[in-house]
């Protein structure tokens, strides 16, 4: 992976319960390690090593068995954890699973765009070339009815529509579900795109019109869009989508008799 213009390498071994090894290596001459954590079985506990990572040792010591020393560290406030943590991952999935779309993640897609206009640009690039039947989209902040809060305002989004003679808005949720999903989508993928981060989304095609599928992939895989090397890791129940990716990119999973 690509973090700070440096070259890393992660490697982990796991269980369900609890990680056996794990490591992280930077490019410098030749790759070295950074940190390396091994569980020993006999004493059951773990046997850590730092090069310039800066976890204080006593609270490496006490990294949980299901927990990435990584995270462990950026509880802490070690430096380069933190930055690995923090801004690259962009997700639709909580503890729960994949978060339904709803009203309220188009509410939060538009204030992401708000404070983003060079994504906000783009975003509105690409619905309206993506034959969703949208000349633009306009985002507008408008006062909201609540006498407890009288200046209150929260951002609402308008597609444009334009005909030979007529141009009209419509707001967002009026429009298509497929429109509202990739609206929604956007706001994840546009992240990982403009820092070079990681994209993790469950069901990737719901909410989608199937022709959306291979342009958005598309985004990932060319340079000119995807400058920064950012990753798309995604589960997908169309069998459709394996004529778009490479057979090495693709891991097929099924459940066995214990679910």
């Amino acid at each position: 992976m690509d973090v700070d213009g440096k070259l890393w390498r992660y490697v982990l071994r796991c269980t369900s319960e609890h990680v056996l090894h794990e490591s992280l290596y930077q490019k410098r001459e030749r790759f070295g390690y950074v940190f390396i954590r091994d569980w020993d079985a006999e004493t059951r506990t773990y046997l850590v090593k730092q090069q310039d990572f800066g976890l204080a040792p006593q609270e490496a010591r006490k990294v949980r068995p299901n927990v990435s020393l990584i995270s462990w560290a950026a509880q802490f406030g070690v430096p380069l954890a933190v930055r690995l943590t923090a801004p690259y991952v962009n997700t639709n999935v909580n503890v729960l699973g994949r978060v339904p779309m709803g009203s309220q993640d188009v509410q939060v897609a538009t204030h992401h765009f708000s404070v983003h206009p060079d994504q906000r640009k783009r975003m509105e690039q690409l619905l309206s070339a993506w034959d969703l039947g949208l000349s633009g989209v306009e985002l507008l902040e408008l006062p909201v009815n609540n006498p407890q809060e009288p200046l209150q305002k929260v951002w609402v989004p308008f597609g444009k529509h334009k005909n030979k003679t007529t141009e009209f808005q419509l707001p967002f949720t009026l429009e298509s579900s497929g429109t509202q999903g990739a609206f929604v989508l956007l706001s994840r993928l546009l992240q990982a795109l403009e820092i070079g981060g990681l994209a993790v989304i469950d069901e990737f095609e719901n909410d989608l019109h199937p022709h959306m599928l291979e342009p958005i992939l598309e985004l990932f895989a060319n340079p000119a869009t995807n400058p920064h090397q950012g990753q798309l890791l995604f589960t997908c129940h169309a069998i459709e989508v394996l004529n778009l990716v490479h057979k090495s990119q693709v891991i097929l999973v099924q459940k066995n008799e214990d679910c």
